[in-house]
């Protein structure tokens, strides 16, 4: 139940048990890509288990990007702790499938297991420090902010293939919209990784060859 999903996500930290007794719960529901899975300022009240696929929050001026989730991510869970709109809107960048839980019924999961609820303030937690990161890091150059992008990627997921790791990142354009970059900062971090053998791409996919390198990279 959990081949695929983002080590460290929401839905690998918990049990056997607790996932079960979500599902039963849940219903399984399929996005296409490009479809808004939430909208800033409604007042729905669910949440989402990412199952498959990747999406991207962005602010509620739709522009300006937070955070891209991946399988095992929830999301929408902040209008559901605090009863309030929807701060941000959530995009499919792939075909995406997701268990979604009504509020009042996840409020309830909630109160009747009490390490899920220390599980998803972890989750949250992290996410405050990750947005203090990426305000710290906005000075970077572009070359470093794709080398701690992959970087994060490496470390969050455990995708193998004889020693080295890969992953899907999508478009360069949408990578780069979500590290401030345009495009062609992108394009040229990634050739030149590819030209030192650190990583090889082919259609949005990234293979790191050279873990320790990239850490070096991302790093200096």
């Amino acid at each position: 139940m959990t081949t695929g999903h983002r080590v460290g996500s929401f839905w690998r930290r918990l049990d056997d048990t607790e996932r079960t007794a979500l599902v039963s719960m849940s219903a399984l529901r399929r996005f296409e890509a490009g479809a808004t899975l939430i909208r800033a300022g409604e007042q729905e009240n669910w949440v989402a288990i990412l199952h498959r696929g990747r999406v991207r929050t962005v602010a509620a001026d739709g522009r300006t990007p937070i955070a891209v989730r991946f399988a095992g991510d929830i999301v929408g869970e902040q209008a559901v702790l605090d009863q309030e709109t929807r701060p941000a809107t959530v995009r499919a960048e792939t075909p995406v499938q997701a268990l979604i839980v009504e509020g009042a019924v996840f409020n309830r999961y909630l109160s009747q297991r009490t390490r899920v609820l220390r599980v998803l303030c972890a989750v949250v937690s992290e996410r405050l420090r990750e947005s203090d990161r990426t305000i710290v890091r906005q000075n970077d150059d572009s070359f470093t902010k794709v080398a701690e992008m992959l970087l994060r990627h490496v470390d969050e997921f455990e995708w193998t293939n004889g020693g080295r790791i890969r992953f899907d990142i999508g478009s360069q354009a949408a990578l780069g919209e979500s590290l401030g970059l345009s495009r062609e900062s992108v394009v040229r971090a990634l050739k030149r990784l590819r030209k030192d053998g650190v990583i090889a791409t082919h259609r949005g996919v990234i293979t790191v060859n050279d873990v320790a390198e990239l850490r070096a990279r991302a790093q200096r």
